[in-house]
């Protein structure tokens, strides 16, 4: 069993979902990508390049010395660390998937805004957003973006949002969500923010709150 194979199978219930929404890229691009986890597991697979990005010294630093003890990345072609923002990623491939995840909605509203008009339809985003879903939402529905995907998934205690993005005047994002409130997963996120939100007294939150509400009384 090969070196990534091993790491692969450690991938958190995110991170392997996240994983499958990659299939069929040639480049992968991990942005922020910490213990460079995501971009491994995808070793083994028919790609041509994986992109490992960070703005930490302390990252980077790690990650190559880790890369650095295994004989075959040594002498490996397709592995590319990039110690910098996303923001200042320069992509000149085609067939593209780039992972943002673990960051706020600022922050990857910020990355995609930058990428986007490097991007040619075939390439994708596949972000994660940990907080500031709405305002990143509402940044996307002014964006030229389709909206390929979107889930919510729950683990160790936490809801997970994950959406797949391209360039391109297909279907839009809906400030709100819709296929993410699917499922059961997704009706429990749904009770969740009704909560979260519903302490707020903003007219943002207020009138995320009253879709929700009207959404969960349609579903009943």
């Amino acid at each position: 069993m090969s070196s990534s194979r091993r790491e692969g199978e450690h991938l958190s219930a995110r991170l392997t979902r996240l994983r499958s929404s990659g299939a069929g890229a040639r480049h992968i691009w991990d942005i922020g990508c910490d213990h460079g986890l995501l971009g491994l597991s995808f070793y083994d697979d028919p790609v041509n390049s994986i992109h490992f990005v960070d703005p930490s010294s302390a990252v980077i630093e790690k990650l190559t010395l880790q890369l650095a003890k295994n004989a075959s990345y040594i002498t490996e072609d397709r592995l590319f660390i990039h110690h910098c923002e996303g923001q200042n990623l320069k992509i000149n491939t085609r067939e593209n998937k780039i992972f943002i995840a673990g960051m706020g909605g600022d922050e990857i509203g910020s990355i995609i805004s930058a990428l986007l008009p490097q991007l040619e339809v075939s390439s994708h985003f596949v972000i994660s957003p940990h907080r500031k879903l709405l305002e990143l939402r509402n940044l996307l529905v002014t964006l030229k973006v389709t909206l390929l995907h979107e889930e919510v998934i729950f683990e160790d205690g936490q809801f997970y949002p994950i959406l797949v993005l391209g360039p391109g005047s297909g279907p839009q994002v809906h400030p709100y969500g819709q296929k993410i409130w699917e499922g059961g997963t997704g009706a429990a996120y749904l009770e969740q923010q009704i909560h979260h939100f519903g302490i707020h007294r903003d007219k943002a939150s207020q009138a995320y709150v009253g879709y929700l509400k009207e959404l969960k009384s349609l579903k009943n």
